[in-house]
This record gives structure tokens, C-alpha cells and sequence, in this order.
């Protein structure tokens, strides 16, 4: 097929994406193939026309790209791409909008409140996670432990959004289970050096580690997929995505967030799950391509 790769853009996380399209556009051309590499701008209607690939290979993280808006376009354009379609993509990446609806589906979400730009905040009890609404890759979240440290979270997590979620903190491990075309892969338990998973952690400290598949039990591990699984389904995704979740001192998970569009470098977690369920990385790229 003609693929093109659609990256890059304004978002805080393109550099991500660029390392994404790098492992991806390699993969794609070892399957044979024809890759056009495509940064996203306001001329991307122009490239795509020219172009006319089969498919789209989605490879954006944040806004705009992840959130539906590239998504409405390719539609527009009668362009087939890899991922979920418009709606989920816009009610994942606002992570306020999608606790609220699988919290009415009874799935698990911590505790906390949204606060909007302008307005008092009031002091949340303390620890707890201040993050922007709208973006990933832990941009912009902070995990306070002090009451100083509480209206400094929140000028940084305003730098990329005007709404705020500040949630109680879970003490327990952090987990993540990559759901492929509804199937859910091996959970993989995440080990950060620091504190917490920030986006030091995720991107630049090489001394994180990455247990895979996660040795949390055999019960736990079903748990998890299911739960990931009902994710998938009640935010009608499509394609790959990843959810991740953490465990409250008693052990129990709750979703953090959703990624519709999970990261593809050598260091992101989905092609280490994949691996784990006997997948190498260029059979997930051409099983996200096929779904």
C-alpha cells in the first residue's frame, strides 16, 4: 500500500512523535510498503491530496493529532487511518470527559476534582497529582507533597492547558495493558528510579526499568485486562491503544488515562507488551495497519 505517516506538529510532544514515525516508517518499508513521510501543518490537505495514499499511519501525540481533529480531516478526505475515529480520540485525550464516562460505566478512576484557569482553587488534600486535561506524555504533572508545592503544580500544569484535573495520589504500582484490535496484551509494570513517572522518568532517565509481563499474579493480571478491555469497548477505540492505571495501597486498579495513539519508540511500552505476547515490533505495526 501507499502509507503515509503523519507526525510531528505544534504539540509539547512532537519530539516523541518524530521518534515514533522514525521506528514506524522503518517498519512499514521492511513490510514492503510504499512510505511517505508526513509532517503535520497547515498544508497537510495539500500533501495528502497529492499523495493519495490507501491508508494513514497516525503517529501524532497531544494536540492537535491525537484529539480527533486530524482524525475529522482524514474522514473528510475519504482517507482510511490507523487508530480510533474521531469521538474516542476526543473524549480520551480529556482526561476530565473520560473519567466521567467510565466512571458511569463503573470502571475505577480516583478521586478528584477539575479546576478551570481564573478560577480559586482550593487546597486538595494532600499528596496528590495536579495534571493538565489535555496532554500526555506526563507534560506539565506534578506530584505534591507539600502545600508550598501545591500553587507552583498548578501555575506548571496551566502552562499547557485551562483545565486542570488535581486527583488524590495512589501509593500502589504503576501498570499499563495495550489493548490491539480489542485483544489485550500482558500487563507491563513500570519501575521508575524516582519518586514518580514523570516525563523524566518516561523519556530520559535510562535507569527506569519495565517489567514485562508484570509480576503482579495471575488474578490481578486478568483484572487488569478486562478492565482494559472495557475501556476499549466503552470508549468504542479502535486500532491499538494503551491504558494505564495504578493501585491504591490496598492493591486495587484504577485508570489513570487513555492514549489512543501509544508511543512506537524503542523505549514505549506497547512493543514491549507486544513482544511479551509473542508479537515483534513489525507484526504490531502491520496488525495496527490492518485494523
Amino acid at each position: 500500500m501507499k502509507v503515509a505517516v503523519i507526525y510531528g506538529g505544534p504539540s509539547p510532544e512532537a519530539e516523541i512523535s518524530k521518534k515514533s514515525a522514525e521506528s514506524v516508517i522503518e517498519a512499514l518499508k521492511e513490510l514492503g510498503h510504499e512510505v511517505y513521510p508526513v509532517e503535520l501543518s497547515p498544508e497537510l490537505p495539500f500533501h495528502l491530496k497529492e499523495i493519495n495514499p490507501d491508508k494513514a499511519f497516525l503517529v501524532l501525540h497531544g494536540s492537535p493529532g491525537e484529539d480527533g481533529t486530524v482524525q475529522g480531516l482524514l474522514e473528510i478526505m475519504g482517507i482510511p487511518y490507523t487508530g480510533c475515529g474521531v469521538i474516542s480520540s476526543a473524549v480520551s485525550i480529556d482526561k476530565d470527559l473520560c473519567k466521567r464516562l467510565l466512571a458511569s460505566y463503573g470502571i475505577p478512576v480516583p478521586a478528584g476534582q477539575t479546576c478551570f484557569k481564573g478560577e480559586k482553587v482550593e487546597l486538595f488534600e494532600i499528596p496528590c497529582v495536579v495534571k493538565p486535561a489535555r496532554a500526555g506524555s506526563s507534560v506539565g504533572i506534578t506530584l505534591v507533597k507539600s502545600e508550598e508545592e501545591f500553587e507552583k503544580a498548578l501555575k506548571e500544569a496551566f502552562k499547557y492547558d485551562d483545565k486542570v484535573l488535581i486527583e488524590e495520589y495512589l501509593p500502589g504500582k504503576e501498570l499499563t495493558v495495550g489493548v490491539v484490535n480489542g485483544r489485550a496484551l500482558p500487563p507491563v509494570e513500570i519501575v521508575p528510579e524516582r519518586e514518580f513517572y514523570d516525563y523524566r522518568a518516561k523519556y530520559k532517565d535510562s535507569s527506569t526499568r519495565y517489567l514485562v509481563p508484570a509480576p503482579v499474579g495471575e488474578k490481578l493480571a486478568e483484572r487488569l485486562k478486562k478492565l482494559a478491555e472495557k475501556v476499549y469497548k466503552v470508549l468504542e477505540c479502535r486500532g491499538a491503544v494503551r491504558v494505564d492505571f495504578r493501585l491504591n495501597q490496598f492493591g486495587a486498579p484504577f485508570v489513570l488515562e487513555v492514549n489512543t495513539i501509544p508511543g512506537l519508540t524503542e523505549r514505549s511500552l506497547l512493543p514491549k507488551a507486544a513482544a511479551a505476547a509473542g508479537m515483534d515490533f513489525k507484526e504490531l505495526i502491520k496488525e495496527m495497519l490492518e485494523g
